[in-house]
């Protein structure tokens, strides 16, 4: 039995306008590396057209497109996000909490 990996998704909504930008890693554990969990979260703040105006309230979401699995975190403002090593932590420890959630599953096809 073969699965298609769907891989996970990283989002950044703005909960003022509800505007949403995300993107899907098939290999989500190169999101680990800081430079480039910092990057993602870069390019998905500048797709953002209110975040240009560092709007209130951020919501960071990881999903497993597999199984549905999705945890998020707010942020009071962009500017918590822009700071490197809180990015790069904050990418970290949602696709841990993620990843927790999926320990009982018989199969993980997202390369881990």
């Amino acid at each position: 039995m073969t699965t298609e990996n769907k891989g996970y998704s990283l989002a950044l909504t703005n909960s003022s306008n509800h505007e949403t930008e995300n993107k899907v890693y098939l290999k989500p554990m190169s999101l680990y590396v800081p430079d480039v969990a910092v990057q993602a979260v870069a390019a998905l703040a500048s797709g953002l057209s209110a975040a240009k105006n560092n709007a209130n309230e951020f919501v960071l979401t990881v999903t497993n497109n597999n199984n549905g699995i999705s945890v998020d975190k707010n942020f009071s403002s962009l500017s918590e996000l822009q700071d490197p090593l809180t990015a790069a932590d904050s990418v970290k420890d949602l696709i841990n909490i993620v990843r927790g959630y999926e320990s009982d599953e018989e199969t993980n096809v997202c390369g881990w």
